[in-house]
């Protein structure tokens, strides 16, 4: 037989012929007895305790049906067999799409089949044509996926899980919150759990719903979400980024605008990036003239990191997901989560080029404008006021008349 040591690996070399051969005489799987009409009941006891030649002599046409029936069976034998080994090697040459999952799917039914099959090549063929894909495929964390009654295979949303997990040290497929203590890293300071982490992903890079069914109507549960075909197109960066400003110009607003020191908490709903915001910054925006214009620019800045430093986090979640052993085993599933990253690293450039062209645009401005107030502030007080003749003329004959 076939143990599950060598599932994986779909070794055709396990086939037994003698059970191949045995199931086609006693009828076990079709072949034998299609071919040769009705056989002899009986046979099986005459082929278990009568030696060939005594067949041979006692029964000629028995003999030659038993003959005809074996060089059948090795006929299907071959057959399957070289099957097995086109399977194989189809299985390791997907092609991009939905039809690679559900040949992932149909070779894990192949490999159930060879499995159930004790060894008998023709069995496990019939098997495998029966196969449905309505199984699902292997996905993470060894669960089956996108099966009929099985959640969908959503690659982004899935892998984003499974990254999360493994970063902050949680059961790939948990989704329970990491706690204080024991975050060490960004992406638990930025999402509080597996869930939050995939969703706010899928909103950025965008997602697909993929079943394995042959039949797509048999692999439908889960509601129009998971319903095949379904996809979530991404927005990019931009809303988040315009969400983190208006959450900053609001708090950096009344933080200037109040009276006494900032406690740490008004200080922590600041979306920073990990750039500090301390009580001498707003003490110092308080004491500005021009406060209302530094606090609109320092929100923008202060929300340009955050965006960055999330989407450096969520960079990481995905490619860690991709190293979870169930989706690196799937080619499909790799190739789907590198193109969301190299969208990912596209929407990172648009935010480099975005921070520049701003910073470019201030200096011309508002800058310039600041500068050339200062130049002229600074000549006022170094300028000295020298009297006329005509004062010190008056000045004098005042004294004299005293």
């Amino acid at each position: 037989g076939v143990s599950a040591g060598i599932n994986s690996d779909l070794m055709c070399g396990n086939f037994d012929i003698k059970t191949t051969v045995g199931n086609q005489l006693n009828g076990l799987t079709s072949g034998f007895k299609d071919l040769m009409g009705e056989v002899m009941q009986g046979a099986t006891g005459a082929v278990s305790s009568l030696p060939g030649m005594i067949i041979q002599r006692a029964n000629p046409g028995l003999y030659d049906m038993i003959t005809n029936g074996i060089l059948q069976a090795g006929v299907s034998f071959d057959k399957s067999k070289l099957s097995c080994e086109a399977m194989s090697k189809k299985l390791a040459d997907y092609t991009m799409g939905d039809s690679a999952w559900t040949e992932s799917a149909v070779g894990d039914e192949y490999r159930d089949a060879i499995n159930r099959s004790g060894g008998d090549a023709t069995r496990a063929e019939q098997a495998k044509d029966k196969a449905t894909g309505e199984e699902g495929a292997t996905w993470i964390g060894g669960k089956k996926a996108g099966g009929k009654g099985q959640p969908a295979i959503q690659p982004v949303r899935d892998m984003a899980k499974a990254g999360y997990n493994m970063l902050n040290g949680q059961p790939v497929t948990s989704n329970s919150s990491v706690t204080s203590s024991a975050c060490n890293g960004s992406s638990c300071q930025i999402f509080k759990n597996s869930d939050a982490a995939a969703t706010a992903i899928v909103q950025v890079l965008g997602d697909r719903s993929i079943r394995t069914c042959k039949d797509k109507s048999q692999c439908e549960s889960g509601g129009t979400d998971n319903a095949p075909g379904a996809s979530v197109a991404g927005t990019g960066f931009g809303p988040l980024l315009d969400e983190s400003t208006k959450v900053n110009l609001e708090a950096l607003s009344k933080l200037v605008s109040s009276q006494g020191a900032p406690s740490a908490e008004e200080l922590g709903k600041l979306k920073t990036g990990g750039l500090p915001v301390t009580r001498g910054v707003i003490e110092a925006l308080r004491d500005d003239t021009d406060k209302n214009a530094l606090v609109q620019r320092l929100a923008g800045e202060l929300a340009m990191a955050h965006t960055i430093e999330t989407a450096l986090a969520m960079r990481r979640i995905l490619t860690t997901g991709e190293s979870e052993p169930n989706a690196a085993a799937q080619k499909q599933a790799i190739e789907e989560g590198d193109r969301r990253i190299d969208s990912l690293d596209r929407e990172l450039q648009a935010l480099k080029n975005e921070m520049e062209l701003r910073r470019a645009i201030s200096s011309n401005s508002l800058l310039v404008t600041l500068e050339r107030q200062e130049v002229r502030n600074s000549s006022n007080q170094m300028q000295q006021r020298t009297p006329s003749t005509d004062e010190g003329m008056n000045s004098l004959n005042q004294k004299g008349g005293e």
